[in-house]
Formats: structure tokens, sequence, C-alpha cells
């Protein structure tokens, strides 16, 4: 009995170095999560009767006209130019959204009175955060491994050389790529290695 007590704690002891050893190697740092958008379709049931007796009838704001951003063109005032063409301006301004109120049903088994519409919404998948994420750690940057990190953004079509030295150009062609992916960004995490393919 004396001796599995021993076997038992010599075990453990030995399971708590390795576990401390294991986890020495990995390294985090705060990163960057950017906001993941999506455009959904919403279908809405709006009312066209006069009485809204019992139908639970709900005030809806419905999108009629996407955000937009366009050129343009505005008269200059109190221009004295004789040619008219010096008097306009042309800038890029941000179109709002155009929205109505609509009287809209829950669903369309409440009255027969109603016709369908749907809107295109943009909505937040994601929210912008930092997040601890696991990165390789500095000591195991190793040539080898930056070399087959830069072959493999060369081959997603990013131009740099392979030339095993994790500069700036590599740090920012890597930030591109974690940014295309939705991945979190700045710096070589373990994510960014399993999307390139490499072990």
């Amino acid at each position: 009995m004396r001796n599995l007590l021993t076997l038992t704690l010599i075990f453990c002891i030995s399971a708590i170095c390795i576990g401390q050893k294991t986890n020495s190697n990995l390294c985090y740092a705060p990163l960057t999560l950017d906001e993941i958008r999506e455009i959904k379709e919403i279908q809405h049931y709006i009312f066209t009767g006069s009485d809204t007796t019992g139908l639970n009838v709900k005030v809806s704001k419905i999108q009629i006209m996407e955000a937009k951003r366009e050129m343009v063109k505005r008269r200059i005032k109190d221009c004295t130019s004789p040619n008219q063409a010096d008097c306009y301006t042309q800038s890029l301004e941000e179109i709002p959204a155009v929205t109505m109120n609509m009287y809209t049903l829950p669903n369309q088994y409440v009255t027969t009175e109603y016709e369908i519409r749907k809107e295109k919404v943009n909505v937040v998948v994601r929210p912008a955060s930092q997040s601890e994420t696991p990165i390789v750690c500095p000591k195991n940057r190793t040539k080898t491994l930056v070399t087959k990190v830069q072959n493999a953004l060369i081959k997603q079509g990013y131009p740099l050389t392979s030339n095993g030295i994790l500069d700036a150009a590599t740090m920012l062609s890597l930030k591109d790529f974690q940014i295309e992916n939705k991945l979190a960004h700045g710096d070589l995490t373990l994510e960014v290695l399993t999307s390139l393919g490499i072990q």
C-alpha cells in the first residue's frame, strides 16, 4: 500500500512538472479581432387593411434604400466666374439609408390583409474585440518555420522574398492574410499556421 502511494505521488508530481513545461512553451498575445458583418434578408408581413383590432400590429422602420457613398456635384455659393463649370465642385459624400414606417404583423396567419416585403440588413455577426491568442513563441520562430510561412504566403499571391527573416514585409503580408480570412491579427499565431497548412 505504501509503495502504491509513493508511485501515485511520483506520477502526480511528474504530471504537474510536464504540464508546467508544456504551458511554459505556450505564448499568448492580445491580438485584434475585426468586426464581421453579414447581409441578412428579413421578411416582413405588412398590414394592408384598415382595422387593426386584435392583430398585435407594431410599427416597424423598414429600410427601402441602403446607405451609400457617391460623388455629389454642388454649386459654389457666390461664384462670380464667367465660366459656369468653375462654379461647381464635386465631393464624395455619405448618403444615409432611407427608411419608412410600416405596420407589420407578427406572422402571416393573423389576417389575410397583408403583403410580404423583404429587407436586406447589415448585421454584426462578431463585434470587434481584443483576444488573448496563442502565438508562436519568439524562441520557436526558426528560419525554417519563417521560410515555410513566406512560401505559403507567396503561394497565396503575396509579393514576398523567401529569406527566412520575419521582416516588416512578411509581417504586413501575414496581417493582410489574417484580416482577409477573418483571423486575429498582429502576430504569428498558431491558427494562421493551420490556415496556411503549416505543420
